[in-house]
């Protein structure tokens, strides 16, 4: 196929690093960097002309016009789900960021979409490509399956975020590395704690699962001050901790403990490339699909249903 005509859809905080990721891809002649996208004209252009990109737009229509054949979304949440759908039936590749939408009747419609107009859609869980959850799922993988699962990601929100549900907005990633570290047949939401609630909207959130044979608690806290990002494994003869913030792993055992860095390609990078991969008709078991973005939309709507229960 050779390189790959792309285009950023969104520009915002994440937008930014996706456009600066996709411009490494094009200089290792991976992709072309064809147009930016937003609808901020004024935001659109200083983006592009900060990137060297050729064109800047305001409306995703014009993209297939083009020659464009894939494009990175990276729109508001509310917005995510609409402008892939769009694109798709113009039959344009679709990277949609998480959590493609807050509904699962809507994936579901999307994953038709896609279908229908035979291309490819891949969602943004961007933590299964950290090293340091490699680290943690090949640990995992050499003892007996965990009985317990503990997933904390901490920080403060931004301001135009915390009308988004802290469980779409923050607990999704958690929710989809729990799946894709133990891969279950079933799950169950046994409780659900809200507290620091702002115009109805709880900033604070903990869930407790049963996901397989696993317990899974997922704390997600939007109001601390400080950034931690964690995930811990229990099983029957080892304590497994992975620390996102500072790419560490640490795993105790009767016979001692061992504690080091885990290293990797940025993940951004990663991710976009198995995008790409999969745009040419290879096969990459462990990207995230529709189908996974739809279960952890499920579960994420479970969870929010309980808030208030």
């Amino acid at each position: 196929m050779g390189k790959i005509k792309v285009a950023a859809v969104g520009l915002g905080v994440w937008g930014i690093n996706i456009v600066r990721v996709l411009k490494s891809l094009e200089n290792d002649s991976l992709v072309s960097l064809e147009a930016v996208v937003d609808i901020d004209e004024r935001r659109a252009r200083e983006v592009a002309e900060k990137f060297s990109v050729r064109r800047y737009l305001t409306d995703v229509g014009q993209v297939p016009s083009l020659g464009i054949q894939a494009a990175t979304v990276a729109v508001p949440i509310d917005y995510l789900v609409g402008v892939g759908k769009e694109l798709a039936v113009m039959g344009v590749h679709v990277f949609v960021e998480k959590p493609v939408s807050m509904g699962p009747e809507d994936i579901r419609s999307f994953i038709e979409v896609v279908r229908a107009s035979n291309v490819v859609a891949q969602p943004g869980y961007i933590v299964r490509y950290d090293p340091a959850a490699k680290a943690l799922r090949e640990a995992i993988a050499k003892r007996d399956k965990p009985r317990y699962l503990i997933f904390k990601r901490l920080s403060r929100r931004p301001q135009h975020r915390r009308k988004f549900p802290i469980v779409y907005d923050l607990m999704v990633h958690d929710i989809d590395l729990a799946l894709y570290l133990i891969s279950p047949k079933s799950w169950n939401v046994l409780s659900v704690h809200a507290s620091d609630i702002e115009e109805n909207v709880p900033q604070v959130v903990s869930a407790h699962l049963r996901v397989g044979s696993s317990h899974v608690l997922l704390i997600s806290d939007g109001v601390l001050p400080v950034k931690v990002r964690e995930a811990e494994a229990i099983t029957r003869t080892a304590y497994i901790k992975a620390s996102f913030t500072d790419r560490t792993i640490e795993v105790i055992e009767p016979e001692g403990r061992v504690r080091k860095k885990a290293y990797g390609e940025e993940p951004l990078r990663l991710e976009l490339i198995d995008f790409l991969r999969r745009i040419k008709g290879e096969k990459v078991p462990n990207a995230p699909t529709l189908d996974d973005a739809l279960r952890v939309c499920e579960i994420a709507t479970a969870i929010h249903g309980k808030e208030f229960g």
